[in-house]
């Protein structure tokens, strides 16, 4: 009798635990912390990662312990394209890139670094919330399961610098190399400026300046300062022929997973992450041109409707990987 009844009481135990685990939503699980994976290819100083970390920082307090977001800046994790694979396989939870290392898998993203597409800043983010990148977003979540949560991570406006030659037409770009990344539409659209086209790693771009490998470069004015190309280049020319933004996609498999009340905390920190991004850039893009000036640099102001005139058959030579109209769609976003 007196075993029975021990029996019976841990039944009884084990029962009330059971009972007590499903009446507090599985406790014990919802108290374990998920430790989530964000990679960005830029410096840790740089907006853009300041930005990510405000995103963990939000997560982070918000999640009620659920998620942990450990940021990895410069490329830790391996670069953008293989960071978007592992993405894919969910051995990283989410990455910041370019819209053209993402459009190594889903080519239409690549519409976004069209030279001359965009008006000025208030068309780049209509565009870039617009429903045309969300289908393109859709095509990629549904082929690649990586799901796209912003497309509005301003990178910056490109121009073109220059070692020892003022340019304010095309024409004067003739014979010139000038370095441009490894990608079909950045090629065209310096071959397009006027220039012969000279891919050359990122890694590598300061010391192909100084060892005069390429005559000039265009990136945006935070990336001229911050990796000292003033001391390689004496003109910038503010041709402003790309205005960029970067993504923040994640693991469709994982973001799914969430709880409905940890993806309005994620989608709240993205939200802030994008203007802290964005006020940032704006401000360091002014900054900073001041800066380069003061360093001795010379500003520039070319014919940039020339320049417009050159580049307008880009997106023609990229209608088969875009879209016949994709590119119209975009231009037309008021």
């Amino acid at each position: 009798m007196k075993k029975q009844m021990i029996v019976l009481l841990a039944l009884v135990l084990v029962f009330s635990f059971t009972v007590s685990s499903f009446a507090n939503g599985g406790q014990e699980q919802g108290d374990k912390t998920e430790v989530v994976k964000f990679s960005t290819p830029v410096a840790p100083d740089h907006p853009n990662n300041v930005a990510a970390l405000k995103f963990a920082e939000i997560v982070n307090a918000e999640s009620g312990g659920r998620l942990k977001v450990e940021v990895f800046p410069a490329n830790q994790l391996g670069n953008v394209k293989d960071v978007i694979e592992l993405v894919m396989t969910g051995s990283v939870h989410m990455y910041m890139g370019g819209t053209s290392e993402t459009s190594l898998f889903q080519p239409e993203f690549a519409v976004m670094d069209c030279p001359y597409l965009f008006r000025d800043y208030d068309h780049l983010m209509k565009a870039a919330e617009s429903d045309v990148v969300q289908e393109i977003s859709d095509k990629l979540e549904k082929n690649r399961g990586v799901k796209i949560l912003t497309a509005q991570i301003y990178y910056g406006t490109r121009h073109l610098t220059t070692r020892d030659k003022a340019i304010y037409a095309p024409s004067d770009l003739e014979g010139m190399l000038v370095r441009a990344p490894d990608q079909p539409v950045y090629l065209e659209a310096v071959r397009a400026m006027g220039a012969t086209p000279t891919p050359v790693a990122f890694s590598d771009l300061y010391m192909a300046l100084k060892q005069g490998v390429v005559d000039g470069q265009e990136n945006p004015i935070p990336t001229i300062y911050t990796y000292k190309y003033y001391e390689a280049q004496k003109y910038i020319m503010l041709t402003g022929h790309m205005r960029r933004v970067n993504v923040i996609g994640a693991s469709s498999v994982w973001y799914n997973s969430l709880s409905e009340d940890l993806k309005k905390v994620v989608d709240k920190a993205i939200d802030e992450a994008v203007k802290l991004n964005n006020d940032l850039t704006i401000k360091q893009e002014a900054d900073m041109l001041k800066d380069l000036k003061e360093l001795g640099m010379e500003v520039i102001e070319p014919d940039v409707q020339a320049f417009f005139e050159a580049a307008k058959d880009v997106p023609a030579k990229f209608e088969k990987q875009w879209g016949k109209d994709t590119a119209r769609r975009i231009a037309e976003i008021r």
